[in-house]
């Protein structure tokens, strides 16, 4: 089911609880987590588990790892121990946006909307509006805004970052980045966070992608994946099934 999309956690701030640990513990710990962190990346989640869970053991009740350790277990589609680690969480760290954001998330890959819905919401309730000076801010703002569109207020999250892309001081980078994001929340079906999986749901053959990907970009759609022909004679498009309902109005074939 779930190679887990980066926008769920990419953006997720966990605040560090304080700790009684001694130096040679916090190293430890900090080994550890850069061991499970490069065997995630790899794609070796079994690993990656184990090494968070001795991490753990150390360090019981730090809410970063074991928010990592979620994501593992996303990863692996066992949503019952990521409930379990959702239940370990202390407390008096449960009324924060990290922890709503997380259970959200959680609620959404296990099929219930509604209840995710409600958990964004507290998310979103509960987080301060970035407010944006530089590119340090952008990516807070774009979590706010997917934070907004999760919780069903997609219009106010689509129109905080068209505010934005009319700043002067944007890079060309910056503003495909905010496009990128702005469109995915634009055609959001209200499906829940495994929507922004870069599926390959149709495509579009075309001898002219560059101009193609012109009129795209005009509508707000955005482009999946391309793949060159053998003699490089033609170009091969894809899209996710959100954008369906938009390449169609352009009068474009389509292939599925």
């Amino acid at each position: 089911m779930k190679n887990i999309t980066y926008l769920l956690f990419l953006f997720l701030i966990v605040i560090g609880c304080k700790s009684n640990l001694s130096d040679t513990e916090k190293k430890q710990v900090s080994e550890l987590i850069r061991k499970a962190q490069v065997h995630r990346m790899n794609g070796h989640l079994d690993q990656a588990k184990v090494n968070y869970l001795k991490a753990l053991e150390i360090d019981k009740k730090n809410t970063a790892i074991q928010y990592d350790l979620i994501g593992v277990y996303i990863e692996k589609d066992t949503l019952d121990l990521a409930f379990q680690v959702l239940k370990q969480i202390p407390e008096e760290e449960r009324e924060s946006t990290d922890y709503y954001h997380v259970e959200g998330g959680l609620y959404d890959y296990n099929g219930q909307s509604q209840k995710a819905i409600k958990s964004y919401q507290k998310a979103l309730n509960l987080t301060q509006v970035p407010v944006v000076f530089n590119q340090q801010d952008l990516n807070p703002l774009i979590n706010y805004a997917m934070l907004e569109t999760l919780a069903g207020k997609k219009e106010q999250g689509v129109n905080r970052l068209n505010n934005t892309l009319s700043f002067s001081w944007l890079t060309e980078s910056d503003k495909a980045l905010l496009q990128n994001f702005r469109n995915e929340f634009e055609y959001y079906q209200g499906t829940g966070v495994v929507e922004f999986h870069a599926k390959r749901d149709f495509s579009i053959l075309t001898n002219n992608p560059d101009s193609l990907e012109q009129v795209l970009k005009t509508h707000h759609i955005n482009i999946k994946a391309k793949s060159t022909g053998q003699h490089h004679d033609s170009t091969k498009i894809f899209f996710s099934e959100k954008f369906k309902s938009g390449i169609e109005k352009l009068g474009l074939k389509i292939r599925t």
